[in-house]
């Protein structure tokens, strides 16, 4: 036991290395004043987002770029409550143009068929998606255009980061998505590009159109974003960029209770086993052994009393390592605070997050997990 957890614990600073050399080799987006020349159009799915999407239509306002060169195309797929109502209203009077459809569905991913159904719609030649309970500053556009004026990619990946009101839930949410912003930073920069996040992404309409969008992995219902980094990868390998600005933050709503957020990981997991990409599969197998042996380590405890000091030395390890990660990339999106909450409430997450990995691991397994009130395939 002592030996496995040192040869993993070994192999896991080492990827952790790696990822925080390829962060620090990622070159940040300087944003210069050029005058926008780029048109988009931001695709919203939604479903029964009554409550959160007023946030995002808020900043979708707020949003400093021509309206000329923005439309915004809302699709509804299958709402339940009011959302329908609350869009509309919500954007009575504003100055960029806006449609709101109904998702056709034709596969067994509602979000690719929606953001299908939109890009079939769209005027511009730029797709910009964004999921309906995030919210978006005010230079996000420019972040964007500048870019592709200085380096003409075929897709553009920016940050998302969890809100977070101080509570343990939230914190965990946040710190854990920091620890995906530092892996999908590190691979940028070692040009292994292996995660990407819809709520934050944009590409071509015609690349999407030549590369027949979501054919090949509709059956599947999460993945809109990383399956078609592979494809825009393989097609123009150094044609994808990723926005290292704070001033392209998207920041997203927590989930509100445990449960959500193991579906959420659920989902999350069954993409990623059906990449075709071998590097996120080894770092996947890689972290849950880790984890699993961290868990498992609680129980093997209890039977071997001289086991108690080498893990928590392991324990600690990780947990201090992790920890400078995320307050690292924490601050390279220029947000340095760390309190003495912050830093128990990494602790917490450290020692909370090998259980809900197995668990994951556990659900999918069993085949099946629930989102939005539907359910699907693991």
């Amino acid at each position: 036991m002592m030996t496995l957890g040192f040869i993993l614990l070994t192999f896991y600073l080492v990827l952790l290395l790696f990822i925080w050399i390829g962060v620090i080799q990622l070159k940040p987006t300087i944003l210069h004043a050029t005058k926008p020349t780029t048109a988009f159009t931001i695709i919203v799915p939604f479903r029964n987002e009554a409550e959160k999407i007023p946030a995002l239509l808020t900043s979708l306002k707020q949003l400093n770029y021509p309206s000329e060169l923005f439309e915004v195309i809302l699709v509804d797929d299958e709402s339940e409550d009011n959302s329908v109502l609350t869009v509309s209203k919500a954007l009575e009077n504003c100055v960029f143009p806006f449609k709101i459809i109904r998702n056709k569905r034709f596969s067994n991913s509602p979000k690719k068929d929606a953001i299908t159904t939109a890009i079939s719609e769209a005027k511009h030649e730029w797709i910009l998606t964004i999921d309906a309970d995030c919210s978006v500053p005010k230079k996000w556009l420019q972040c964007f255009d500048v870019i592709i004026q200085k380096n003409n990619p075929n897709m553009i990946c920016g940050p998302v980061i969890y809100k977070s009101n101080g509570s343990l839930i939230e914190a965990f949410q946040q710190f854990d998505g920091l620890s995906l912003q530092a892996v999908t930073m590190g691979g940028f920069g070692l040009q292994r590009e292996i995660l990407c996040n819809g709520a934050n992404l944009a590409y071509k309409k015609d690349v999407f159109n030549q590369l027949k969008g979501f054919s090949g992995n509709n059956h599947i219902a999460s993945g809109d974003d990383i399956f078609l980094l592979e494809k825009i990868k393989n097609h123009a390998p150094n044609s994808i960029r990723f926005l290292k600005t704070a001033a392209a933050i998207v920041t997203t709503q927590p989930q509100k209770s445990w449960k959500q957020i193991i579906n959420q990981r659920v989902r999350w997991a069954s993409k990623t086993t059906k990449q075709e990409n071998w590097l996120p599969k080894i770092i996947g197998v890689l972290v849950f052994m880790v984890n699993l042996w961290v868990a498992f380590g609680w129980i093997y405890i209890f039977y071997n009393t001289q086991f108690l000091y080498f893990y928590l030395f392991v324990l600690l390890i990780k947990i201090v390592v992790e920890g400078f990660i995320i307050f690292s990339t924490k601050a390279l999106f220029k947000n340095k605070a760390v309190s003495l909450t912050s830093i128990l409430h990494v602790i917490a997450s450290g020692l909370l997050y090998p259980f809900i990995t197995v668990t994951v691991f556990i659900m999918s397994l069993l085949g099946s997990y629930h989102w939005k009130g539907r359910r699907f395939k693991a």
